[in-house]
């Protein structure tokens, strides 16, 4: 059974070695486990990889760890459950990746278009490349526009093609004819999605315990709000579902925010966001 293994960057150089030997040694108990329960832990596709910002990178240095009496090196981007995460968490890797199959997909449907009507042909669209496009995609919030265009191209791409316009023609009437929101705001639709389901409580409970309302001495017109926590790093705790969520959530209408049932608000919040997105 392959697993990864994720390590932050020590703030204490001192004690980089100790926090190696916990590592491993957590690894072992892991192993023991295991075998107990007539599982094997695959040492040979284990892999080991360190998060932190560029500046704290480069102070750590880290040869590898011994997993099982195995020697495993350190990796610099990895796939776990479908999305490939980089020392930095910028998803560089995990967007090429997802641009290159959703672009491979188009070509593929492209050669069928003339046999499919429209309503087939945006059921593929939607199946085959937006999906891919949608894949995790609350976790890319906060990520510069620089990183968000190559999927907007890709999105651009599969609008003109369901329309069958030209390359230069305008994407953004496109997109308004299917209803679909930029990639941008995708992202923020799904992760107010998941926030909901933290708010009513049907969300795993560790993400529940991120929302919990401030305790402030006067009322206002939006209704009760969350708590938004501090952070010291505007690159990566900014980034946070602790931070996002609440905040995101905060700004929404309390007709959105009093909606019970999750068919209403994604309803509702879709007809919100769209209209933020084509103003």
């Amino acid at each position: 059974m392959p697993t990864t293994t994720p390590t932050t960057a020590p703030s204490n150089l001192v004690h980089q070695d100790q926090c190696i030997q916990a590592l491993e040694d957590c690894a072992t108990v892991i192993t023991d486990w295991m075998n107990q329960n007539r599982l094997k832990l695959n040492s040979t596709k284990t892999e080991h990889i360190k998060f932190a910002s560029q500046t704290q990178l480069n102070k750590c240095v880290v040869n590898g760890i011994n997993v099982n009496e195995t020697h495993v090196d350190e990796s610099t981007v990895i796939n776990y459950l479908g999305v490939w995460f980089d020392t930095v968490i910028s998803f560089d890797r995990h967007i090429t990746e997802k641009c290159k199959v959703a672009m491979f997909n188009l070509y593929r449907i492209k050669s069928l278009r003339a046999h499919l009507g429209r309503k087939p042909l945006e059921q593929l669209v939607h199946s085959l490349v937006m999906s891919h496009l949608d894949y995790c995609c609350t976790l890319l919030y906060g990520l510069p526009d620089c990183s968000l265009a190559r999927l907007q191209r890709v999105q651009n791409f599969a609008a003109r093609f369901i329309h069958n316009r030209r390359k230069f023609d305008s994407a953004t009437q496109s997109l308004k004819e299917l209803h679909w929101l930029p990639i941008r705001f995708r992202i923020l639709f799904r992760l107010l999605c998941l926030a909901f389901k933290c708010v009513n409580g049907t969300a795993p409970r560790y993400l529940c315990e991120y929302f919990f309302y401030s305790t402030t001495g006067y009322s206002l017109r939006s209704g009760p709000t969350f708590t938004v926590p501090r952070t010291r790093t505007r690159r990566h705790g900014d980034r946070a579902f602790s931070l996002a969520g609440p905040r995101e959530w905060n700004k929404l209408p309390l007709n959105i925010k009093a909606c019970t049932s999750l068919i209403t608000f994604k309803g509702k919040l879709k007809t919100h966001i769209f209209a933020l997105a084509y103003q």
